[in-house]
């Protein structure tokens, strides 16, 4: 999409009746240079406090990716605003239609942006949902400003670069090491595999960790077994191949757009940091990006210590397979916060705001009634589950079950025919 293309497509999307715009300093202070900072909002009338959902990223955009929980969220009487990161959508440029300058991309101006729209908005208090980097900013937002925090949702938070650590640790003891017994022979599968190199070390964190996060561990014995059998190869490039390039493009218009916001995520938080180059490196595509800027210095903000005076009433919650952000590390959170309340939902992965939208905004919607003790105590079993992400995991399912039942054998890769026999 070109720079025209897009300023028309703006246009049109901020015309909507739903899409606000806000005008802010594009880099502090300079009144020259402001930008268009929009947010979306549904659900006005409502019994509970509004609550502000900030998606994961960064770069994820809010306008487009996120309509249906909008609208889900609206007919069950909620009021939900959802802002723009800077830099991202329909809040990349600025009033001259020019890209964001890199001074801009700090997370000190996303806090003041939230501020900004809840002032925008008239909203004296606001219930923040948080999802990943987005449960970051809830929890900064809350030390900074206080008192303009009603209650906190954080959904499988990140908080420092000790998440990667724990990340990489996670997704190696199942399926490198194999400290699991349900992964035990799975893991000694993948070991060979790498070994005999049908499995490329620097795609075999990045392809394990995508097919288990959208398809669990069954998923991913799939294909494992399928690669044994001298199938499967297929689904595992065009896998990789699908995160290699989301990783490498620059943006998809309106919906993820990271390569200015990267800057946030590599020198400020260290994304990629910790990668290692060894087999299971769930970083090995984020250390890629951050190789664009200049080496990440450490963390000007201590979460872990600070958050420990966060007084808001907070409920985390995590999926209980997340290896993005490991369970123990949302666990951490809740332990951390005085008063929070801990959630572990079975068989959900990273971010449920994507993976389990209505479980999701229940969670936001008895938290804004002060009410997440009796909340813990419901039976949510029943709920219907309407992931965001449907389609990357039916997309990953599909391509397996096509190779398994290929009457010949679909290729792709190096290796031709079946491994040797393996050895217990």
């Amino acid at each position: 999409m070109d720079a025209q293309d897009r300023a028309s497509a703006d246009e049109w999307l901020s015309s909507r009746n739903d899409v606000m715009t806000v005008y802010r300093d594009a880099v502090d202070d300079d009144r020259d240079h402001l930008f268009p900072l929009r947010y979306v909002r549904a659900g006005y009338e409502s019994d509970y406090p509004p609550i502000m959902i900030l998606p994961g990223g960064p770069g994820v955009a809010s306008v487009f990716p996120y309509e249906l929980v909008r609208r889900l969220g609206a007919s069950k009487g909620m009021d939900i605003l959802m802002m723009e990161h800077r830099g991202v959508g329909m809040s990349r440029s600025d009033a001259r239609g020019t890209d964001l300058p890199p001074d801009a991309m700090r997370v000190n101006a996303v806090l003041e942006d939230m501020l900004a729209v809840l002032d925008h908005a008239r909203i004296e208090k606001a219930v923040l949902y948080g999802t990943s980097y987005g449960g970051y900013l809830a929890q900064r937002f809350a030390l900074a400003h206080p008192d303009r925090v009603h209650s906190l949702v954080l959904d499988s938070p990140f908080t420092s670069v000790a998440d990667e650590a724990a990340q990489q640790h996670a997704l190696r003891s199942l399926f490198w090491y194999g400290e699991n017994v349900r992964t035990e022979s799975v893991a000694r599968v993948i070991r060979r595999l790498v070994e005999d190199g049908t499995i490329p070390v620097e795609e075999s964190g990045p392809v394990i960790a995508a097919v288990h996060q959208y398809g669990g561990l069954s998923s991913v014995r799939d294909i494992v077994d399928l690669l044994v059998l001298g199938r499967g190869r297929l689904t595992w490039t065009s896998v990789y191949q699908a995160l290699a390039a989301t990783e490498a493009l620059p943006s998809t218009p309106f919906v993820l757009e990271r390569d200015l916001v990267d800057r946030i995520a590599s020198t400020e938080l260290g994304f990629g940091h910790l990668a290692d180059g060894q087999p299971l490196d769930p970083l090995a595509l984020t250390a890629l990006r951050a190789k664009e800027y200049e080496p990440f210095a450490g963390e000007a903000f201590d979460l872990e210590r600070e958050r420990t005076a966060i007084t808001a009433p907070t409920l985390v919650i995590t999926g209980e397979r997340d290896l993005m952000i490991p369970a123990s590390r949302s666990r951490l959170a809740a332990e951390q916060i005085p008063g929070a309340r801990f959630l572990s939902v079975p068989g959900l992965g990273h971010s449920l705001l994507d993976s389990h939208a209505q479980l999701a905004l229940m969670a936001a919607m008895w938290t804004a009634a002060g009410a997440i003790d009796p909340f813990l105590e419901k039976d949510t079993s029943s709920l219907k589950r309407i992931p965001v992400n449907e389609l990357i995991a039916r997309g990953i399912t599909a391509a397996l079950l096509a190779e398994r039942h290929s009457p010949v054998r679909l290729w792709a890769g190096r290796r031709r025919g079946p491994l040797p026999p393996l050895r217990s």
